[in-house]
């Protein structure tokens, strides 16, 4: 059911539940309130006939015609007097109503059903030496009919405002939706090809412009999401077609003159090699990346001393990195975290790789374990060439590489930082990097303590 007619269904439901009580209430206080007020008539009007008889100012030759006088359509007056009837004027009660004897010497005041009527009965005990009472019998068919007229007039009432409710609920859900419908049409109409469309949000402050705007910001992200895929692919085809030419090259020069020349073989099988490793290590990044942003489920962490790890890393990389000076101060207190070993290694790795193809010889490349109260921080400093200021945005792009790293025909993939990135986040951690051209770069990473 669209919503439009929930709306309208709900507010008749709601409206009618409503009238439905206050209904129910106002005809029952009109009911009391009426009862009370012909009971409390009928009262004085029986104490009055009661004083008088009981003075005894009306002649006994006079005293039905007086009593026609006090009696309307629909009552009775009845006297008694030890057990016989002195007076009874009836118009329009039936005698079957009428109390039995023993007399009762108390206020009588009752309502009888009687065939589908409604009777008042009110009787009051004469004073004096003579033992008897004067009643008097009310039909309240009248006062029924007035309260059924009444409830007519309400439930008439109540259908035709239910009517306009309907109606008006329709009109103005139909007015207040008409800006949903027009959003529902406009992205409709959007081009999948073509992301560049946006919503127009209307000038107000309203639950409208605020879906609006968010699902202008959906497109914007989505926007963003397809320039990525479509730079990875361009990228991807890029990177991958320079080793794939490479080894066909290679590949034709052995058919052409490989099997007369061993040094062509030799220097071919090398290339075809070296190639080959390339493409096997940005397959296996791409995998990986794959699976970071995926949130595929990995290893286990454990708890791990990351000083211990970090010092296995720089022994490692200072092997590797002859000609740079890597500092680490071997007297930093154990850093225990909740951490996946061979992430932490990857990460360690790409950041010292970095620093050293970045870097010249005999530079500098600090490493540094920092824990405080919330948070650890693994830092990697050197003295290299630095980052230009316009490139610092992009460095965690996949496949990106400097302009310098491009020029001086240094190797790698342009995945190592995206793949740091991801690894990072995925603990709910940060990496910053900060770099000034021709002084070197620093690059932050920050884990909860909690890990």
């Amino acid at each position: 059911m669209p919503i439009k007619w929930r709306l309208v269904v709900l507010s008749a439901v709601g409206l009618l539940c409503i009238l439905l009580l206050f209904h129910v209430f106002v005809y029952q206080l009109f009911q009391n309130m009426m009862i009370q007020t012909e009971q409390s008539v009928l009262e004085n009007k029986l104490t009055t006939l009661s004083k008088v008889y009981e003075t005894r100012r009306i002649d006994p030759a006079f005293l039905h015609g007086w009593l026609q006088l006090y009696v309307e359509e629909g009552q009775a007056i009845r006297i008694v007097e030890n057990g016989k009837v002195e007076a009874d004027v009836n118009k329009g009660i039936s005698p079957a109503l009428y109390l039995s004897h023993p007399l009762p010497h108390h206020k009588v005041r009752e309502v009888r059903n009687w065939y589908g009527k409604q009777v008042s009965i009110l009787a009051m005990p004469l004073d004096g030496p003579v033992e008897g009472r004067v009643e008097l019998y009310t039909d309240f068919t009248s006062l029924r009919r007035y309260l059924d007229s009444m409830l007519t007039a309400l439930l008439i009432g109540s259908s035709a405002l239910l009517v306009l409710v309907i109606v008006g609920g329709y009109i103005m859900s139909t007015i207040a939706l008409r800006p949903v419908s027009r959003i529902t049409k406009t992205v409709r109409e959007l081009d999948p090809s073509r992301m560049e469309s946006r919503l127009q949000v209307p000038d107000t402050y309203d639950e409208i412009a605020e879906l609006s705007r968010t699902f202008n910001e959906l497109l914007d992200r989505i926007y963003q999401l397809i320039q990525k895929q479509k730079r990875f692919v361009a990228d991807a085809s890029h990177e991958l077609r320079t080793p794939v030419s490479v080894i066909r090259g290679y590949t034709n020069m052995l058919k052409r003159w490989g099997k007369r020349n061993e040094e062509v073989t030799e220097e071919a099988l090398t290339a075809i090699d070296q190639e080959t490793a390339r493409l096997e290590q940005m397959t296996e990044r791409l995998l990986r990346l794959a699976r970071l942003e995926g949130d595929v489920a990995g290893a286990e962490r454990e708890l791990l001393d990351l000083t211990s790890l970090v010092a296995e890393r720089v022994t490692r990389w200072r092997r590797s990195l002859r000609n740079h000076h890597i500092e680490w101060d071997e007297t930093t207190p154990p850093v225990w975290v909740r951490v996946v070993r061979t992430e932490w290694e990857e990460l360690i790795d790409i950041l010292l790789d970095n620093a050293g193809k970045y870097s010249d010889p005999d530079d500098v490349i600090t490493v540094r374990l920092e824990s405080g109260e919330r948070d650890v921080r693994l830092i990697v400093q050197d003295t290299g060439e630095g980052i230009p200021k316009e490139e610092l945005p992009r460095v965690f792009e996949r496949f990106y590489r400097a302009k310098r790293a491009r020029t001086r025909h240094r190797t790698g993939s342009g995945l190592g930082l995206s793949i740091a990135r991801q690894i990072v986040e995925s603990y709910g951690g940060t990496i910053k990097i900060d770099s000034q051209e021709g002084e070197g770069t620093k690059v932050s990473v920050s884990i909860p303590v909690s890990q």
